[in-house]
């Protein structure tokens, strides 16, 4: 199926096992934060990411890694492993990230990973056209976002694998990292680290489309004064789908009755054609418009024939 485009759903992420239900534990080689533990990206909110008191150094001539911050996941036995993300972080865009996963708690039997031809991936791949950029801009020799630009979306990295039983993960990052205002940063935040398995399904051959409601409010007083209470910004995505394979179909009601409304999702637009492990997909794509998420309406199916049903689902950014 060269040129189609597939997406990724999961709903459940394997680091947050509970304790009677194949719990992870995690390691670092580096201290983190006592009010913002490493353990802070196993669980939500988000809001309380986790904090390393170091970042890991680049070797400008080669991009190489200088005391890297590492960051292990060990599960008591194995899991199926589609998707590994850290999510909601605040690395920049040219630093570099490594995901290893393995099939043994000694971490010597590598199973999956993100390396490429050899080669470590940066963060966020370039998102802006270097055509519809101004000379001299200060994004313009990779194509970034503007670093103006960079607290507008959160920064998640997303690694897609052939589905495989892996026992550990060891997560590898260096660069450098970024404040809310934008200045260098002494340690890097995590918002939730992901690990497990999910579907991959072809989109769309119906609509889909996305909208960003801002919540804000108008409050208006006597005398014509007004003022505006900040509200948070809420993304929803219609993935729709006319003919969806039976079998897609219920895995993708089952994962309907399992979230709710409440828990989240992870949803990525665009990871390449899976049976074709040269083929990346849109990583740019998955940046802007993919990340997490929580249904925002009804989950609806209908029987097109015996064999085909439509699917239609609604989420909204999760931001809590």
């Amino acid at each position: 199926m060269a040129g189609a485009i597939y997406s990724y759903l999961a709903d459940r992420n394997e680091v947050q096992n509970g304790p009677l239900d194949n719990p992870v534990s995690i390691g670092s080689n580096v201290a983190w934060a006592a009010t913002a533990p490493k353990e802070a990206m196993l669980t939500m909110p988000m809001s309380d990411r986790a904090v390393s008191l170091e970042v890991g150094g680049v070797d400008h001539a080669t991009g190489a890694p200088i005391s890297p911050v590492t960051v292990t996941m060990t599960w008591q036995f194995p899991i199926f492993l589609t998707v590994a993300s850290l999510l909601d972080t605040n690395l920049r865009q040219d630093a570099f990230y490594r995901m290893e996963a393995f099939g043994d708690a000694g971490m010597t039997d590598l199973v999956a990973t993100s390396v490429v031809d050899g080669v470590d991936a940066n963060v966020v791949p370039p998102l802006t056209d270097p055509e519809t950029m101004r000379a001299g801009a200060p994004n313009q020799m990779r194509g970034d976002l503007d670093p103006r630009d960079l607290p507008l979306l959160p920064i998640n990295i997303h690694v897609i694998v052939p589905q495989v039983p892996v026992v550990a993960i060891r997560w590898t990052l260096w660069g450098s990292a970024f404040r809310s205002d934008g200045s260098e940063d002494t340690g890097y935040r995590i918002g939730l680290a992901w690990a497990g398995d999910g579907l991959i399904f072809s989109r769309h051959v119906g609509k889909s489309g996305e909208g960003v409601k801002d919540n804000d409010e108008v409050i208006t007083g006597s005398g014509g004064s007004a003022w505006v209470e900040e509200g948070i910004a809420k993304r929803t995505v219609t993935v729709g789908r006319e003919v969806t394979d039976r079998t897609l179909r219920d895995e993708l009601f089952k994962v309907a009755l399992r979230s709710g409304k409440r828990k989240p999702l992870l949803y990525l637009p665009n990871i390449g054609d899976p049976s074709d492990q040269t083929s990346l997909g849109d990583p740019a794509a998955n940046f802007l418009y993919g990340g997490l998420y929580r249904r925002s309406a009804d989950h609806n199916q209908n029987y097109v024939s015996a064999r085909y049903t439509s699917t239609s689902v609604e989420l909204e950014e999760f931001k809590e």
